[in-house]
């Protein structure tokens, strides 16, 4: 929230621009040369992160307890409550959400393994690893190119299939960043 102290949820990683997530998101779809608006994450999980030596474990809800996914970038494991991985087959848009943020974790960060820290920190955003995996997954699910060609949050939430409020969240961020009017 504007105006309030930030508190952070995740680790403190190395600085990251908006901009560098960004070139990271978009690098990322070259390589699976996705080209069209919408991209099929379950297919990513299931075709693409195994050829790559990612391992995808997908967990019960009492091997991850409260936590949706965890990411091991150092040892290319994703983790993933079986709940969350079914309902992004069913194209849920916060689930979908989820896997694509810990491919943001993959990508980006080393070091450490990651999941959702209860204890908020003093870091700054743009150092807090969970703020970087979901600029990475608005960034991975909503890219500016195809995002500039919709008129309102119910076409942003139905052309990306993400949630009402990841579509909101989008768009009120790139108008704050100068990228939409």
């Amino acid at each position: 929230m504007l105006g309030c102290k930030n508190k952070n949820r995740g680790h403190k990683v190395r600085p990251l621009k908006i901009v560098d997530i960004r070139e990271a998101a978009d690098a990322f779809r070259d390589l699976l040369e996705i080209r069209s608006p919408y991209l099929d994450i379950v297919k990513i999980y299931d075709f693409v992160l195994p050829q790559i030596d990612v391992t995808v474990d997908v967990c019960t809800e009492e091997e991850l307890g409260e936590n949706h996914g965890m990411t091991y970038p150092d040892t290319g494991v994703i983790k993933i409550r079986e709940d969350v991985y079914r309902r992004a087959g069913e194209g849920k848009g916060r689930d979908r959400f989820t896997l694509s943020h810990e491919i943001g974790h993959l990508i980006l960060h080393t070091g450490i393994a990651l999941a959702r820290g209860p204890d908020p920190s003093d870091h700054k955003p743009y150092e807090d690893s969970e703020w970087q995996a979901n600029t990475f997954a608005a960034e991975f699910l909503m890219p500016v190119e195809h995002v500039c060609a919709t008129r309102s949050i119910a076409e942003v939430a139905k052309r990306f299939g993400v949630s009402c409020d990841a579509a909101r969240t989008r768009l009120e961020k790139l108008k704050q960043q100068g990228v939409l009017k």
